[in-house]
C-alpha cells in the first residue's frame, strides 16, 4: 500500500471495505434467513460482471472485499473471475473473502478460487448434532461440511497458498448454545483458524424466542440489582411497581415503593444509563438472569476450547454494550446489492421485517445511488451520503431498545417510511441491533 493510499484512507475519500452481493440465490432454506421470512422483497438475481467491473476505480483503495450478501456466493458463475479481477487491482495487504455453506464446493473450484486470489472462506457451522438435521447448518449434513473443509485444506496445500485462512461461522441460539465449545474444537480439527459467532437476528417471533442476547447493559442490570436489594431490605418488592404506579390512592407502603423507583430512575438519568425497568423485572421473573450467566459461562468454555486447539474465537457481547458503535460506518464499509445499489450497512441493505423488542419491525433500505449510474467514489463523497455517515457517528439518536415507551411507530415502520426519531435525528439507527454488540459479520 502506498503512502498516497494511506492518505486516502485517512481522509475518507474512498470506502475501506466493500460488501458486494454477488448473488441473492441460495441452495438452502435456512429457518433463520431473511430470504424465508415475512416482509422480505428479495428476488433471486446474480450481479452481472459488468456491474462488478464498475468497482474498478475504488478497488485500489480498499482494505477488504467481501463477496456475499443474502445468498450463496458459490452459485455465481463468474465468481472466480470476480476474485481475479479484484485481486489484480487491490493493494498489497488487502484481502478478499466470503462466507459460504460450502456445499457447492468442488476440488477444482476451490483451487481456482485460491489461485485467483481468494484469502479467506468462512463456512457456516451452527451444529454438529444430528437432531438439528432440518434447521441448522451442520447437524445431519456434517459429512458435507467435513468435505468442504477438506477441499479447502487440499486446495491450500496444492496451490501453495499457506496464507489462505479457513474459518467457521456459528449463529448462537437457545437450541445450539451449549454446542459452541464442541463446535470450536470440531472446526479446529477441520482446519479452521478462526470461528466467528453471532447472536441470531430475529426475523420472526419464533427466532426471537431463540435469542439468548441480553438487551440490557451491565450498568443497567447492576443499578437495577442494587435498588432491588435496597427495596427488599425495606420490605418492598420492585416487581409490584407496575401494578400500582397508576393508582391515585396508594397505601403508605405503595408510596414508598413509587418514591424508591423514582429515585432509581433519577440516578439512572444522572449516570446516563438507559433503564428499561419493566423488561428487567420481566426477565428476572423468567429467570433470564440465569440464562445470561449461562451464556457467559459457555462463552468462557468456547474461548478455552479455542486456546486448546489454536482457533481464534471471535465472540459477540453477552449483553448490550453501554457505548454504541456502528462498526460498518466507523470502519468505512459500503454495501452493494446485486443490482448495483449502494447502501451504508447490513441493517439497511434490503427491505424485510424482523422481530425486535416484542414486536414486528419493518425495515426499508437506505439507498444512495447505483454504481451502474455513477462511480462509487462519487456516491461515497456525495453530500447526502457524507452527511448520513456523520450523523450516524454522532450517536445522538436514542437507544430505542431501552425505551420504556417504545418501540414507537416511527421506529417500527408500521406507519410508513422513517423520517425522524424522537430526538429529531434523521438516520434510522436508534433501533439497530448491530450497534448494541450482539451481531457480528466477517470483517
Amino acid at each position: 500500500m502506498t503512502s498516497a493510499d494511506a492518505e486516502l484512507f485517512d481522509t475518507g475519500q474512498y470506502p475501506e471495505r466493500l460488501y458486494v452481493e454477488t448473488t441473492t440465490r441460495c441452495n438452502l432454506r435456512c429457518t433463520m434467513c431473511m430470504k424465508h421470512t415475512q416482509g422480505n422483497c428479495l428476488e433471486d438475481a446474480d450481479m452481472s460482471f459488468e456491474t462488478f467491473a464498475r468497482l474498478d476505480s475504488v478497488l485500489p483503495h480498499v482494505r477488504a472485499l467481501l463477496l456475499n450478501g443474502i445468498g450463496e456466493p458459490l452459485l455465481h458463475p463468474d465468481l472466480v473471475e470476480m476474485v481475479a479481477r479484484a485481486r489484480s487491482r487491490m493493494p498489497a495487504g488487502a484481502w478478499i473473502g466470503f462466507q459460504s455453506n460450502g456445499l457447492m464446493l468442488t476440488a477444482g473450484l476451490a483451487a481456482d478460487l485460491l489461485r485467483a486470489g481468494l484469502d479467506t472462506m468462512c463456512l457456516s457451522v451452527d451444529s454438529i448434532a444430528l437432531r438439528e438435521r432440518d434447521t441448522l447448518h451442520g447437524g445431519g449434513n456434517t459429512p458435507g461440511l467435513e468435505r468442504a473443509f477438506r477441499l479447502l485444506r487440499e486446495a491450500r496445500e496444492n496451490t501453495g497458498r499457506k496464507d489462505f485462512r479457513i474459518g467457521a461461522e456459528f449463529v448462537i441460539m437457545r437450541k445450539n448454545l451449549h454446542e459452541l465449545p464442541d463446535v470450536v474444537r470440531w472446526a479446529g480439527e477441520q482446519g479452521a483458524s478462526f470461528l466467528l459467532a453471532s447472536h441470531v437476528l430475529s426475523y420472526d417471533v419464533h427466532a426471537a424466542e431463540e435469542s439468548v442476547f441480553t438487551p440490557d447493559t451491565p450498568q443497567a442490570r447492576a443499578l437495577y440489582g442494587r435498588w432491588r436489594d435496597a427495596a427488599a431490605a425495606q420490605g418492598l418488592n420492585l416487581a409490584e411497581y407496575y401494578a400500582i404506579f397508576r393508582r391515585f390512592h396508594r397505601t403508605e407502603e405503595e408510596k414508598r415503593l413509587v418514591a424508591l423507583v423514582q429515585a432509581m430512575q433519577q440516578e439512572a438519568s444522572e449516570q446516563g444509563i438507559y433503564l428499561h425497568l419493566k423488561r428487567l423485572i420481566e426477565r428476572e421473573a423468567r429467570a433470564d438472569t440465569l440464562l445470561h450467566e449461562e451464556v457467559a459461562a459457555v462463552f468462557d468454555r468456547a474461548r478455552e476450547a479455542g486456546e486448546e486447539c489454536g482457533v481464534e474465537v471471535r465472540l459477540p457481547a453477552v449483553s448490550t454494550r453501554a457505548e454504541r458503535r456502528c462498526d460498518f460506518v466507523e470502519d468505512g464499509s459500503v454495501f452493494i446489492t446485486s443490482d448495483g445499489g449502494v447502501h451504508p450497512c447490513y441493517f439497511l441493505w434490503h427491505a424485510y421485517s424482523c422481530h425486535l423488542d416484542g414486536q414486528r419491525k419493518i425495515v426499508r433500505p437506505q439507498r444512495f445511488g447505483s454504481v451502474r449510474e455513477q462511480p462509487l467514489e462519487d456516491i461515497w463523497r456525495s453530500a447526502e451520503y457524507s452527511r448520513f455517515r456523520q450523523e450516524v457517528c454522532a450517536y445522538d439518536y436514542p437507544d430505542c431498545s431501552s425505551c420504556t415507551m417504545g418501540p414507537c411507530d416511527d421506529m417500527t415502520g408500521e406507519m410508513g417510511p422513517f423520517e425522524a426519531d424522537c430526538h429529531g435525528v434523521t438516520v434510522p439507527c436508534g433501533h439497530c441491533p448491530w450497534c448494541l454488540g450482539g451481531l457480528q459479520c466477517l470483517l
